[in-house]
C-alpha cells in the first residue's frame, strides 16, 4: 500500500477509535501519577463522539473526514485535552484538502501541520512532558523516511518506532506545562499520558499502512 484511500482513513479512524477505548483504563492509571487520572476517560470520550459524528455524516472526502473526527472530539472533551487532540486531526485535514487519497509526503504535511496547531494551542515544545514529546520525534521520522523514498508502510512503522522511543524519554523529564507541572519530579520515572494517546494513535496508521503487504 502506497497511499491511503478514503476507506482507509475510515478504518484508521475507526482503529483509533478502539484502541483508545481500550486503552482507557490504562491511560487514567498513567495521568494519575502527575494529574486528575481521568485522561483516559475524557479522550475515550472525545473518539467515541468522534466516531459517531463520522458514521452519521459519513464525509466523502479525506479533508472532511478528518475534520469532522476533530469536530467530534472537541464537542465532548473537557479541559486542555480536547482542543489539543482535535487540533491534530483537524491539521491533518487542512493539509489534505480536495484529495481523494493521502501520499506519504501529505501524511508529512499532515503529521507537520497537526504538530504546529498543538504546539501552538498548547503552548508547549520538546522536552515539556506532553505528547509532542512522541509527536516530534516521529515526524522527523516520518519525514526521514519520506526523503528516502522508503514505502508507506515501512516510514510509519519507523516513524510508531521513533514515538516509542520518545514515551521512554518522558519517563526522564518533569513537566512544564498543565496540571502535571505541580508534580515536579515525583512525575520522574513515569511516561506521560498524552505522549502514550498519541503512539497508540500513530501506531493505528502503521498498521493500516502494513494490512496489505
Amino acid at each position: 500500500m502506497e497511499t491511503f484511500k478514503l476507506e482507509d482513513i475510515y478504518a484508521i479512524l475507526g482503529n483509533v477509535t478502539e484502541v483508545i477505548c481500550d486503552n482507557a483504563m490504562f491511560l487514567c492509571e498513567l495521568d494519575s501519577v502527575v494529574g486528575d487520572g481521568d485522561h483516559g476517560t475524557t479522550i475515550r470520550r472525545g473518539v467515541k463522539a468522534a466516531q459517531i459524528k463520522i458514521d452519521t455524516e459519513k464525509p466523502q472526502q479525506v479533508d472532511k473526514l478528518f475534520a469532522a473526527y476533530a469536530m467530534g472530539m472537541v464537542s465532548t472533551m473537557g479541559g486542555a485535552s480536547g482542543p489539543i487532540f482535535s487540533s491534530m486531526f483537524l491539521g491533518m485535514g487542512m493539509t489534505t484538502q480536495g484529495s481523494e487519497e493521502v501520499t506519504l509526503s501529505h501524511l508529512v504535511e499532515s503529521f507537520e501541520s497537526g504538530l504546529a496547531r498543538v504546539m501552538k494551542i498548547g503552548k508547549s515544545a520538546e522536552g515539556d512532558k506532553t505528547l509532542i514529546d512522541a509527536l516530534a520525534p516521529g515526524i522527523r521520522a516520518l519525514k526521514a523516511s519520506s526523503q528516502a523514498g522508503e514505502s508507506l508502510g515501512v516510514a510509519l512503522n519507523k516513524m510508531h518506532q521513533a514515538a516509542l522511543e520518545g514515551i521512554e524519554v518522558t519517563k526522564t523529564l518533569v513537566a512544564n506545562k498543565g496540571r502535571s507541572r505541580y508534580a515536579g519530579e515525583r512525575g520522574l520515572g513515569h511516561q506521560d499520558a498524552g505522549a502514550t494517546s498519541v503512539t497508540l494513535i500513530i501506531k493505528c496508521f502503521a498498521e493500516q499502512a502494513t494490512k496489505e503487504a
